[in-house]
Parts: C-alpha cells; sequence; structure tokens
C-alpha cells in the first residue's frame, strides 16, 4: 500500500488536532529548520499505521518511532517486518515511521541528571489543555484513517481509533506548540491506552519534562490524557528533539 502525505493533509491534522507546528505547516518556516521543508505530523503517521495493521480492536499500547523525517508530497509504503509496521519513504526505502502494537511501555520516572541552572527548559516543567472533540473531527479522522485500511471495520472499533487519534493529536499539540514548543521534531512516542473518548468529552492533556540531554537538544517527557472526572485515558512517554524551537537550549 502507497500513503503520500500531501500539505493538505498536514493543514487538516493541525486543524484538527490543534497541532500547528510551522515544521508541519508552514513551509518558510520548514525551509529554515533542519529538515527544509514540510514534514508530516507524527501522530498522524502513527493513526496511518494502527489502521493499516488491520487488527480489529484498538490497540492497548501503541510504541511509534520516528528516525527519518516523512515530507509532504513523497510516497511512502506500508509494510511489516516480522515485529513492527513501518512507513518507508518509496523513493529511498528510508523508514520514517516504526510502529510497534501492544508492546510493553515502561513507567516513567524524572531523571536526576543535573542540567544548567539557566537554561529555559527545567525538568519538572508542565504544560496542559482542555479541550473537546466534536462529532465532525471524529468524522474526518475516520475519513483520515481510512486511506490507510484496505478491509471495513466496525463502527465502534473506527470510533476507537478516531478517539486514540485525537488524544494523541493533543499530545502532539502541547508538544508541538507549548513544550518545548514551535520547531519540536518527534523522534518517539509510547502510549498506554487505559480508556476511550467519545465526541463532546471533555479532555484534559499533559506533559512533563522527566529529562533534559542539551548536548544533543533532546528532551524526555512524560504524557497523558484524562476526562475531567480524573479517569486517566492515555498515558506513556515521549521523546522530541528541540534543535528547532528557538531558545530552548
Amino acid at each position: 500500500m502507497i500513503l503520500t502525505p500531501n500539505q493538505a493533509d498536514l493543514n487538516l491534522f493541525a486543524k484538527l488536532s490543534g497541532d500547528a507546528n510551522p515544521i508541519h505547516v508552514d513551509p518558510a518556516f520548514a525551509a529554515t529548520s533542519g529538515f527544509g521543508r514540510t514534514v508530516a505530523h507524527g501522530a498522524m503517521l502513527t493513526a496511518w499505521l494502527v489502521r493499516a495493521a488491520g487488527i480489529t480492536d484498538a490497540p492497548r499500547s501503541t510504541s511509534a518511532m520516528f528516525p527519518a523525517p516523512a515530507f509532504a508530497g513523497e510516497a511512502l509504503e506500508v509494510g511489516f517486518d516480522g515485529e513492527a509496521w513501518q512507513l518507508s519513504r518509496r523513493q529511498d526505502g528510508v523508514v520514517v515511521c516504526r510502529l510497534l502494537i501492544n508492546a510493553h511501555v515502561p513507567s516513567v520516572e524524572a531523571s536526576l541528571i543535573i542540567h544548567e541552572p539557566n537554561l529555559p527548559l527545567k525538568v519538572g516543567m508542565v504544560r496542559f489543555s482542555e479541550t473537546h472533540p466534536s462529532k465532525e473531527a471524529f468524522e474526518a479522522l475516520k475519513d483520515l484513517q481510512a486511506r490507510a485500511g484496505e478491509s471495513p471495520l466496525g463502527a465502534d472499533v473506527a470510533e476507537l481509533l478516531a478517539g486514540q487519534a485525537f488524544m494523541l493529536g493533543q499530545i502532539s499539540t502541547l508538544l508541538g506548540m507549548e513544550l518545548p514548543g514551535q520547531g519540536t521534531n518527534y523522534l518517539k512516542q509510547e502510549t498506554c491506552w487505559l480508556g476511550s473518548v467519545k465526541p463532546g468529552e471533555k479532555l484534559r492533556a499533559e506533559v512533563a519534562i522527566t529529562r533534559l540531554r542539551p548536548e544533543k537538544a533532546l528532551v524526555d517527557l512524560q504524557t497523558q490524557v484524562r476526562n475531567l472526572q480524573g479517569d486517566v485515558l492515555a498515558q506513556g512517554r515521549a521523546l522530541v528533539s528541540a534543535r528547532d524551537v528557538n531558545g530552548a537550549f
């Protein structure tokens, strides 16, 4: 199967999730970044691979790695290496997303690594957002995911996958717009899915820095989404690069 994330897809996912990180939607900004042009959201690529896996139920966990950028307009090929699903650039075979489904996701602890006290970023920094997905957003996410599916899904499973894509989009939004901020590049996201969300349900997404590696401009974070009753629906950890985030280090 061949999937091509065009700029319209990136703009749509930014609108649905709120993740308007300029590396995805601003060609002028992206041209000055380490990528040189706009790249697809890691959360969107994950949603495609979950659907491409042909599962009959929503995952209990997902572990996605993004070893290389997926450029807008470049064709990607879906594959399976015996352990993980992956998207590879058709032009050169480079893997841009590798996804393990229902693998163990380790717990997250704050690092004891000492960092320079004058760094703008600090271990323990938190950002959160409160939002709710509309019915229209769910339907649009279902349509986007359906491009990666060769067989129809039951309505309940499609709803669960759309909810997971929305929650992952909220985490992506906080990382790419708040902490570390605009220019952030997703490298890894591991998530345990503990509950589901329905259209109109209010959610609180939160990210917290657990480790800083300024020599490589890397940031580790704890990620979580819960409903306003306090039930945790998703929790895990992220690894991002802040090399293109102005003032991050």
